[in-house]
């Protein structure tokens, strides 16, 4: 049975054929389950500045269980954002997939479960915390073979410094005046 054989096409709360939360009715639950399979509306991520924007739906496709007083969900996730690399700063087009998903939640005296909330926490988790091109194929324009990173190496090690003379570019805080 589908979560659709359950509610109308078109429930409150939902932005055109696209819902705006992912609700899972609790009366009369099947025994074997349900397979829920939809797409919730982008913005519930909450996140549009210039780091990253969400700009798409959250798509799901999952199994419900439901034990006494626990819905257990298992499936996948995805949702699509742009993303601004850390390093060049050019933006990138970035899908969120967690597959092998699973969620617990506590469902006691409750006749509906909105999973939004962990659904929308998962995308979260798994959005990079330091963006770069490479991660959605791009070549990124700075990277280590135009530029080195490592200012304060060790000038000993056989790699070409970018410091002056094998002294840090940190001595220079040493002849600032102290109070």
């Amino acid at each position: 049975m589908q979560i659709s054989d359950l509610t109308p096409a078109c429930p409150a709360g939902t932005i055109g054929a696209m819902q705006a939360r992912v609700i899972i009715p609790l009366e009369e639950f099947p025994e074997e389950g349900l397979f829920l399979e939809g797409q919730a509306d982008g913005a519930l991520f909450g996140i549009d500045h210039t780091g990253a924007q969400s700009i798409g739906p959250l798509s799901y496709s999952l199994e419900a269980q439901l034990y006494d007083t626990e819905l257990v969900l298992r499936g996948n996730i995805s949702a699509p954002f742009r993303l601004r690399c850390d390093r060049c700063l050019r933006e990138f087009d970035y899908t969120v997939e967690v597959n092998d998903l699973t969620i617990s939640c506590d469902v006691k005296g409750k006749v509906q479960a909105d999973v939004t909330e962990e659904l929308r926490e998962e995308v979260l988790l798994e959005l990079p915390g330091y963006p770069k091109c490479e991660i959605s194929g791009l070549e990124c324009e700075i990277n280590d073979t135009f530029c080195d990173f490592r200012l304060d190496k060790d000038p000993q090690s056989g790699v070409n410094s970018a410091t002056p003379s094998g002294n840090s570019v940190w001595d220079a805080l040493d002849d600032f005046p102290r109070k």
